[in-house]
């Protein structure tokens, strides 16, 4: 509850910052997201992925989320455009697809998939271009963690029924 307030507040005040010019968020600043987050009260660490581009760890609902950078440079991995959060799930049994996609069809900035074995897992694409306000970053930010809560509801209700 304490997120969601903080997360609002920052909502309804930014505005007047992004105004003037300022709290700005974009794809092209990485450590611009990072700092975002860390303002928000989240912790999160900018590393890289295996093709090089940035990449930012972090935990949103109490799972471990990473924040994928995409159409950046293919050589200096600078100048993305895009970000995409992303959350899995490791169950003891495979999901179903009929399940994913009805998970699917209830976020409509997400899109539901299942790996090699089954494992949900849950993606929210953002494009930030230049750069779009911080507040409706965070109001994305905030949005992928509510669908987090009901994805992990259920993709686990079967397993907790037991």
């Amino acid at each position: 509850m304490k997120r969601l307030l903080a997360a609002s507040a920052l909502v309804l005040a930014a505005p007047l910052g992004a105004q003037a010019g300022e709290a700005m968020v974009t794809a092209k600043n990485p450590q611009g997201i990072v700092d975002t987050l860390k303002a928000a009260g989240y912790d999160a660490e900018l590393t890289e992925d295996g093709a090089g581009d940035p990449l930012v760890v972090t935990e949103l609902s109490g799972w471990s989320t990473r924040i994928y950078f995409y159409g950046c440079d293919e050589t200096s991995h600078d100048g993305c455009d895009a970000v995409q959060f992303s959350a899995g799930f490791d169950r003891k049994e495979p999901w179903t697809a009929e399940k994913a996609m009805a998970l699917a069809r209830t976020y409509r900035f997400s899109s539901t998939y299942l790996d090699d074995e089954g494992d949900p897992y849950i993606e929210w694409d953002v494009i930030t271009g230049d750069g779009i306000p911080a507040p409706v970053f965070l109001a994305s930010v905030l949005g992928f963690s509510d669908a987090i809560d009901v994805a992990r509801s259920e993709a686990f209700a079967d397993e907790t029924a037991e």
